[in-house]
């Protein structure tokens, strides 16, 4: 992490605790559950597929198998080492976010908002509290190395770079928008998701004397 990027992470980290302590008093609720409802009032069958098909990315076993895809990838053309960083921050906050669970004890929606069409994952690590939500903050930090990898000055982005960053925003949306929909999360779990992994983000940035090179 920069030096000029250190505020950024002080005002992400402030601000996810002051969150976590309004969603541990309970202060929250009354908007999330409005929140919710409305959501939901206008949710039909084919978009509950549509969402579910969102919800996926951000899942243990899509993201966990797309992290180290990335990692292999960029290590294999650029034999850049700062791939591990990646993978140690992705590791280190996914555990932050499972704690941190317990030290909020936030109560997920219950049954009567669940719109899941289905309901079967080869790994299932659920815990009884819902904030932050563990899908958003994975799927954000994935997404965010993609966008990381755009701004790099020695290595061109293949592709269309403003397409591939409004891609990157609209599918950090709809994840999001899929775990409040689906009854999964509050909305509060999704923007503490958001929170975790922006503050990963800036951790795990490099200085632009540090850029990716072909190997």
């Amino acid at each position: 992490m920069t030096k000029e990027k250190a505020p950024f992470v002080f005002l992400l980290l402030s601000t996810f605790l002051l969150l976590s302590l309004f969603v541990g008093k309970q202060v929250t609720r009354p908007l999330d559950l409005t929140v919710t409802q409305t959501l939901q009032r206008y949710g039909f069958k084919a978009l509950d597929y549509g969402m579910y098909f969102f919800t996926l990315l951000g899942s243990i076993e899509f993201s966990c198998f797309a992290l180290l895809v990335v990692c292999w990838y960029l290590y294999r053309k650029y034999q850049w080492p700062g791939v591990f960083i990646y993978l140690f921050f992705f590791m280190a906050l996914s555990g932050v976010e499972c704690v941190w669970k317990y030290i909020v004890a936030y109560i997920p929606p219950g049954p009567g908002f669940d719109r899941n069409p289905f309901h079967f994952w080869f790994f299932s690590f659920g815990t009884y509290y819902s904030f932050p939500s563990g899908h958003t903050f994975r799927s954000a930090f994935l997404l965010g190395i993609w966008y990381q990898r755009l701004n790099q000055k020695y290595v061109p982005a293949q592709g269309n770079v403003m397409i591939q960053k409004i891609v990157i925003i609209v599918l950090s949306f709809m994840i999001g928008f899929s775990r409040i929909y689906l009854g999964d999360h509050w909305m509060s779990d999704v923007i503490g998701g958001f929170l975790l992994a922006g503050i990963g983000l800036l951790l795990v940035s490099q200085s632009p004397h540090h850029e990716l090179r072909p190997a």
